[in-house]
């Protein structure tokens, strides 16, 4: 079986030291590692689908911030 080349990343909330006010992770994450290594929320609807090379050893995706700029290669 082959792995997929691309995984489907979301903004989530973390579970904070207050319950009603958790705050948003500064990264997008697979769905499983939210609910299992990161203990968050998922944000439905901010899906992003980014190759699997994108993601960082512990499954995190950071956006290259480029403004206007080309995309480094």
């Amino acid at each position: 079986m082959r792995k997929p080349k691309t995984v489907t990343v979301y903004s989530f909330l973390l579970k904070g030291s207050l319950p009603e006010a958790p705050g948003q992770a500064p990264f997008k994450a697979p769905r499983d590692l939210i609910a299992s290594r990161f203990k968050g929320q998922v944000l439905e609807g901010t899906g992003e689908e980014v190759s699997v090379e994108a993601l960082d050893a512990e499954g995190r995706h950071r956006r290259v911030a480029t403004g206007w700029g080309a995309l480094p290669d």
